[in-house]
C-alpha cells in the first residue's frame, strides 16, 4: 500500500515552466544590477512648463476671445483626456490673407480676409507641472514636442490644435 514517488521524473510542462522561472529571475537581476534603468531612473526633475497651442481656422460668430486668463482648459492627446490646465493667455485674431502691397508691388502685405468672416486663429498658451526626462517634458504620460496634435476642450468648446512652443520655468517654486 505504499504508494513510490519519482522525483526525477520530469514531463514537457515542467519543462517549460523551469525554463519560464529562469528567464523572469535573469530579467530581475539584469534591472537590479543597473544593467539596463527603469523609468524611474530616467526622471531628471520636476518643472512648470508653458506651452503654446495654435488652433487654425476657428470658427466663431461673435469676435470676443473664448479663452479667458486663468481659466481650466482639458487637454485630449492621442484620445486619452488629461486634467485641466491653466490658460496664461491667449490670442485670437480675424483669419488673414496675403496680398500684393499696391505702393511696392515686391512686396506683400497681410489684411483681413473678408471671405472668412467668421474665421479666426488662435494661440492659447497652457502651463502645467512636467517630468522633464532625457527624451522631454512628460505630461499625463504623453511627451509634449512641437508638432503634437491635441484637443482643447472648455466650458463652452472642443477645438483641435497642433503645439507650437514649449518652454521651461526656471524660476520655479515647486523643486523644493
Amino acid at each position: 500500500m505504499i504508494k513510490k514517488f519519482n522525483i526525477l521524473k520530469f514531463n514537457f510542462i515542467d519543462l517549460i515552466i523551469v525554463l519560464a522561472l529562469l528567464i523572469g529571475l535573469t530579467g530581475f537581476f539584469l534591472v537590479k544590477t543597473d544593467k539596463y534603468s527603469t523609468s524611474a531612473n530616467i526622471i531628471k526633475e520636476h518643472k512648470q512648463i508653458e506651452f503654446d497651442v495654435l488652433i487654425k481656422g476657428l470658427r466663431l460668430t461673435s469676435n470676443k476671445n473664448i479663452f479667458k486668463r486663468d481659466d481650466k482648459a482639458f487637454i485630449t492627446i492621442r484620445n486619452v483626456p488629461y486634467m485641466s490646465l491653466d490658460i496664461v493667455k491667449s490670442k485670437v485674431e480675424p483669419w488673414q490673407t496675403l496680398v500684393p502691397n499696391p505702393e511696392n508691388t515686391s512686396r506683400f502685405i497681410l489684411i483681413d480676409d473678408k471671405a472668412k468672416k467668421y474665421e479666426y486663429n488662435a494661440l492659447v498658451t497652457l502651463k502645467d507641472k512636467a517630468i522633464i526626462t532625457e527624451t522631454g517634458p512628460v505630461i499625463g504620460g504623453n511627451k509634449i514636442k512641437i508638432g503634437l496634435p491635441l484637443t482643447l476642450e472648455g466650458f463652452n468648446y472642443r477645438l483641435n490644435g497642433i503645439v507650437t512652443d514649449i518652454r521651461l520655468k526656471e524660476n520655479d517654486e515647486s523643486n523644493k
